[in-house]
């Protein structure tokens, strides 16, 4: 009876092992994520080794393989019964392990936005406010050794009834300027981010549609929700070549999602009653933990007899390393934008806004640590280019004028964990954006 039993445990063990491996497999190919091809293949090893076990008449071999079932299927039963108490009781992992205190321990602006704006989209809390330190805050709170943003001044953050950086007492614009965290850029006072800059250069009135962590289907959003006025008639599309290329994937997949069912994402951190899922969640990003100070640092900027310290990370593709999800999703953002700027009665603009590895590319020293080191300068600013032209776009291109900059010796960026602009940056392109834009 025994190698019987035996043999019935291998072969569950087996089939296990081998559904879960063709499960991932299946996953990666979907997802095209290749980091579940080594636990996919380690699975069909061990339902391979399993099966050898099941065929088995008897043996050590069997009944070590039936021991190791055995003990999974009682690991398997505790787990389960400690999944029910956890979910009966209530308990809320997110609060024991600390997220959302940690998430409000940053300024704003380095937060997900959480107010609702439509059907799958997000502003700031209307009336929100911060005063501090931004970026010392920032280093601060990811443990950095880092020497950087000493002379960074204190500054309170406002935002709008509406979630954006604008005063309310701002009822009429000439020109509206959609984007991402470098048009919030809640770093720095409104008078130095570009657009006020833009705005200062022209003597015209610009509102500020920027937010962080958002894609060009948000961007049309809040041009179709929020930047009509009597007297704008332009818009300008602030796109960052580092991850609105990926945003804008996210986002058609959302929009899709919510069509097909009727549930909106939420950004608010939930409460978390599973146990199992909180282990995977700290399993999944042990790798991101730091629980040591530690430099952010992983290249050198030297021009003009200078080198700094920086932190590099973003790594646009060129046009022919976008994948096909990435090309549908910009093609329909251009064609949405284009539409809805027209049909506001506004002049459409987009403003190419390159990351700072490709600005220094020509001037860094990698260290340790330093990411795709074999990266170099693709097309992306001439494909966005002629993907403008096809769609009457006037396209701005920001990058000649920073990595003019760059080649000076003057730094248009943060320098360590941040990679956005610095003053100086968004002065350059402030000045670049108010001469496309004159009358």
């Amino acid at each position: 009876m025994k190698p019987a039993f035996d043999r019935l445990l291998c072969l569950i063990g087996a089939a296990t092992f081998l559904a879960a491996a063709l499960f991932l497999r299946l996953r990666m190919i979907r997802l095209e994520a290749p980091q579940w091809a080594l636990p996919s293949a380690l699975l069909a090893g061990l339902g391979a080794l399993s099966l050898i076990a099941a065929l088995l008449r008897g043996g050590w071999y069997q009944r070590a393989v039936a021991g190791l079932m055995k003990m999974g299927v009682a690991t398997v039963i505790t787990f389960a019964l400690a999944e029910a108490a956890c979910r009966a009781a209530r308990v809320d992992f997110n609060e024991l392990l600390g997220m959302r205190r940690a998430n409000e321990a940053f300024p704003i602006y380095f937060r997900m936005p959480t107010h609702p704006s439509g059907e799958v989209f997000f502003t700031r809390t209307p009336g929100a406010s911060w005063t501090g330190k931004p970026l010392q805050t920032l280093l601060q709170n990811h443990r950095s050794t880092d020497l950087a943003y000493t002379e960074e001044k204190e500054l309170t953050l406002t935002y709008s009834k509406e979630g954006f950086r604008n005063p309310d007492a701002l009822t009429d614009w000439d020109i509206a300027v959609l984007g991402d965290s470098f048009t919030e850029s809640g770093y720095l006072p409104e008078t130095e981010i570009f657009t006020g800059i833009a705005a200062s250069r022209l003597g015209r009135r610009i509102k500020n549609l920027g937010i962080t962590d958002t894609g060009n289907f948000a961007h049309i959003h809040y041009l179709e929700t929020y930047a009509s006025a009597p007297s704008c008639k332009s818009v300008v599309l602030a796109f960052f070549e580092g991850n609105d290329l990926t945003d804008n994937v996210k986002e058609m997949e959302q929009i899709a999602h919510f069509q097909a069912t009727g549930e909106r994402p939420s950004h608010d951190i939930p409460v978390q009653t599973s146990l199992l899922k909180t282990l995977w969640t700290l399993a999944r990003d042990f790798k991101k933990l730091r629980l040591q100070a530690r430099s952010y640092a992983n290249a050198t900027y030297q021009a003009a007899g200078q080198e700094i310290p920086v932190t590099i990370a973003d790594a646009p593709p060129s046009s022919h390393q976008m994948n096909l999800r990435e090309r549908e999703a910009l093609s329909t953002a251009l064609d949405r934008y284009a539409q809805a700027a027209r049909q506001l009665g506004m002049t459409p603009h987009l403003l190419y806004l390159p990351c700072k590895r490709r600005v220094l590319h020509d001037h860094l020293q990698h260290g340790a640590d330093y990411p795709e080191p074999d990266w170099q300068p693709g097309d992306l600013p001439q494909h966005l280019e002629a993907q403008c032209s096809q769609r009457n776009i006037h396209f701005i291109d920001a990058t000649p004028a920073l990595q003019q900059a760059a080649a000076q010796g003057i730094l248009p960026f943060n320098t360590i964990y941040d990679t956005h602009f610095n003053a100086e940056g968004h002065r350059i392109v402030g000045e670049l954006l108010a001469r496309a834009l004159a009358p």
